[in-house]
């Protein structure tokens, strides 16, 4: 590995995805007994068995196999499909693979920031996902992004046979269960200059599916034993040490024969090693995809501008290996240096690549157009998630935030109305609650949806959609794939939320950027923001008119599938918070453009900013408990929730010290968040000591979680108190243990989980927020650049 990666201290039977930046694609591997490889475009793992091992002998022998079991059982007789009249055929017609695979203890697995290694006594196996910055597609040309852009990750295939008395064969091959694969002609570039001549790093050999996604691969690193006793020399014909692709029906029969069968649904490559020498195979692994990607707005992608097809990606690939391992092992030690534990660590490696895996980085109308995917739904740009990792995008590629932000305004923003409830309204809405009692997102709504005319109808004003369109199809202007009117719960609308998200993503990125002029070119936006957090409000400063979106439904906030302690927007004390913290974000946006807090503006963002920061302190209960639902007759108004805080986070971004502008507020605070992790009836915990974000529910989800943990230690200080420390030492290890469990560890890195086992929300990149956690240890972001 060329690192010093310390084996994984945990289960190490567990997917993780491999992808390279904007290309929303992903190569899956890891959980032992699973499919996986590669997916594209799928929201979910891959549907190949992937054999990756030794062969005693070289190819031609007769000696036994044996693979990582990173694939599902014993296939079935492909070959049968081509000979129906006869009950007999090829002999490799009627083979089921059965070959030892490694146990986990034969298994040491390395899992660092960018390099994912399994070692046992026999090869070494690693993928690279190195990380590096996108420059400002605006401002450069295509021989400064290509390498960050390459839709390819990289693998090697070590084998040290030094002191070995036989031959050993090292394959990586995959079994696909749809047609379509195809081998990669072999090339032969005999000009290297090595000292093996052709027998080594000239020949490149590899397969493809169809025109979507393949493997190439050439060898880097021959070595001898000279000291080697010729005796040992195990075979009296030459041994050819050039790498050699193969395809059949089965892993075996391809190995063994050097004629490929273009009907054979399991390609691979190999190389085979002689005593007293060893062999490193180069690995690229990429993908393209052709043309027009999108509906509704027409996009390619935009790594097409650099790379011409699938074998170009692969080359390039192949070209560049060892520059990617070199950025890879920077970022796996800049992990190990942050001196976080090894739970935390292992947390924020898996977080990065399942939020990589998510990225899209689309070519429209010939602009840059930039997508994180939601996960397993492939909802593109839900802003409720934008705004958790903006964090992590400011400091890799700040542009991709003023990009999301001016394509929600010119393509997903809206005015609306808001519903000012009579009398009559006010009895029937203390009934309304959200009944969570799972998360497979079924709108559902417990009480009576209240009609338009328990309602006075007012102007609201501007706010933005929770995402823009879904699996690559983009939703019409003003419209998101998810909301809909006349629900309570999931489904519903969020226009409160994502008003605070757009001007909360809007204040950090000024703030981290320093971009005036685009400030300045959306002051009219920042009004309008303003006028429109003005209008959801009552005397409290804190949001509690629903959109008339909604009709005779109410608004609802990210925790959809929460229960009512999170999920609804109206006099919510997580809501409040967040109202508060994005009031702040428009009094810094106007003093970024040179506004005078004495303005009437101003002074009116500083006014409802103390009433709301009021309300939040005067609904606190007597052992410093505030409901999670400010109206009594609410269910949840009984509700403890931990992401009261999540609002304290934001203002440190533009440098502003809470606890001197909101010392009441701050102080309160404090004071739930150490009632909630001291109860002693531990009704945020969960048994195994991990995080429930609500007393009332047992759905917990990872990001918001790692957000609450980074905000208790960096705003709080909290950890400083030993018995808090202890709870989030704990919490951590119970966390990786629900990703580590066999349900969760099929679907790499999720974010909703029921009693610790992911339920929804999978294949997720939201947990990208545990980055955050980098910050506290004073470990510099800067990112890894393509030079």
């Amino acid at each position: 590995m060329g690192n010093r990666l310390p084996p994984l201290f945990r289960d190490i039977s567990f997917h993780a995805q491999h992808s390279p930046i904007g290309a929303f694609a992903s190569f899956t591997c890891g959980q032992f007994g699973s499919r996986g490889g590669f997916g594209l475009e799928i929201g979910k793992p891959g549907n190949q068995n992937i054999y990756i091992g030794i062969k005693s002998g070289d190819r031609s022998s007769n000696g036994p196999v044996k693979v990582l079991p990173f694939f599902e059982g014993a296939s079935s007789n492909e070959a049968g499909r081509y000979d129906v009249e006869r009950a007999a055929g090829p002999a490799e017609a009627h083979t089921t693979p059965k070959f030892p695979t490694y146990q986990p203890s034969e298994i040491r697995r390395h899992y660092g920031w960018a390099t994912d290694a399994w070692k046992t006594d026999d090869f070494e196996f690693a993928i690279y996902t190195p990380f590096l910055q996108i420059p400002d597609l605006h401002r450069t040309s295509v021989g400064e992004w290509d390498r960050a852009l390459i839709p390819a990750i990289y693998a090697t295939l070590t084998v040290d046979n030094t002191r070995g008395t036989t031959s050993k064969t090292a394959f990586f091959a995959m079994q696909f269960a749809e047609a379509g694969v195809r081998m990669i002609p072999t090339i032969d570039d005999s000009s290297s200059g090595s000292s093996l001549g052709s027998t080594d790093d000239s020949i490149r050999c590899g397969f493809a599916f169809r025109r979507k996604f393949g493997i190439s691969a050439r060898c880097i690193d021959s070595q001898r034993n000279h000291d080697l006793d010729p005796r040992h020399e195990p075979s009296a014909h030459p041994i050819d040490g050039r790498p050699f692709g193969f395809n059949r029906f089965d892993l075996e029969s391809g190995i063994k024969d050097p004629v490929p069968h273009q009907l054979g649904s399991v390609p691979g490559i190999g190389i085979t090693v002689p005593p007293g020498q060893s062999r490193t195979l180069a690995i690229g692994i990429g993908f393209f995809f052709e043309g027009i990607a999108t509906t509704g707005l027409e996009g390619d992608y935009f790594y097409s501008r650099a790379y011409r097809s699938l074998e170009h990606v692969l080359d390039s690939a192949l070209s560049n290996i060892q520059h990617a391992i070199d950025a890879a092992h920077h970022l796996d030690e800049k992990l190990l240096r942050s001196t976080l534990s090894a739970d935390q660590q292992f947390l924020i490696a898996h977080a990065t690549r399942s939020y990589h895996g998510s990225t899209q980085l689309l070519d429209v109308g010939g602009e840059p157009y930039w997508i994180v995917n939601e996960g397993e739904y492939c909802m593109l740009n839900t802003l409720d998630l934008s705004v958790d990792q903006v964090f992590w995008e400011l400091d890799q590629h700040p542009w991709v935030v003023k990009n999301l932000l001016d394509n929600f305004v010119r393509h997903y923003s809206y005015v609306d109305q808001i519903k000012v409830p009579k009398a009559s309204a006010i009895q029937l809405m203390g009934k309304q609650a959200v009944d969570s009692p799972d998360v497979m997102n079924t709108p559902r709504t417990l009480g009576t949806t209240i009609g338009i005319e328990h309602y006075d109808i007012r102007p609201g004003g501007i706010s933005f959609c929770h995402d823009q369109g879904i699996h690559n199809n983009f939703s019409p202007q003003g419209r998101s794939s998810y909301e809909l009117p006349d629900l309570v719960g999931c489904f519903s609308h969020m226009s409160g939320e994502e008003l605070c998200n757009w001007i909360l993503i809007a204040a950090v990125y000024v703030a981290r950027t320093g971009d005036l002029e685009w400030a300045r070119a959306n002051e009219h936006i920042i009004e309008a923001c303003r006028t429109s957090l003005r209008n959801r409000a009552d005397d409290s400063g804190i949001i509690v008119y629903d959109s008339l979106r909604c009709q005779s439904g109410s608004e609802i906030t990210t925790y959809d599938s929460l229960d009512h302690s999170l999920a609804q927007t109206r006099s919510n004390l997580y809501m409040a918070v967040k109202a508060w913290a994005s009031l702040r974000g428009l009094l810094h946006l106007r003093q970024s453009l040179g506004h005078a807090d004495a303005s009437d503006a101003s002074k009116s963002i500083i006014d409802q900013a103390q009433r709301a920061a009021r309300t939040v302190v005067k609904h606190a209960n007597p052992d410093g408990v505030i409901p999670a639902v400010f109206e009594a007759e609410n269910p949840g108004h009984a509700s403890r929730i931990l992401p009261a805080v999540e609002g304290l986070l934001y203002p440190q971004f533009w440098n502003e010290d809470v606890r001197n502008t909101a010392p009441e507020l701050v102080k309160i605070l404090k004071h739930h968040t150490l009632a909630l992790l001291k109860d002693p009836q531990q009704r945020n915990l969960f048994p195994d000591g991990g995080l429930r974000l609500s007393s009332t529910s047992a759905n917990s989800w990872m990001s918001k979680i790692a957000i609450f943990q980074h905000v208790c230690r960096s705003v709080l200080g909290l950890e400083a108190d030993p018995e808090i420390k202890s709870i989030f030492d704990r919490a951590d290890a119970a966390h990786v243990g629900w990703m580590l469990h066999p349900i969760s560890a099929y679907w790499a890195c999720s974010d909703q989980f029921v009693d610790g086992i992911a339920r929804g929300s999978k294949y997720y990149p939201r947990i990208i927020s545990s980055a955050l956690w980098m910050r506290e240890h004073a470990v510099h972001l800067q990112p890894t650049t393509c030079n």
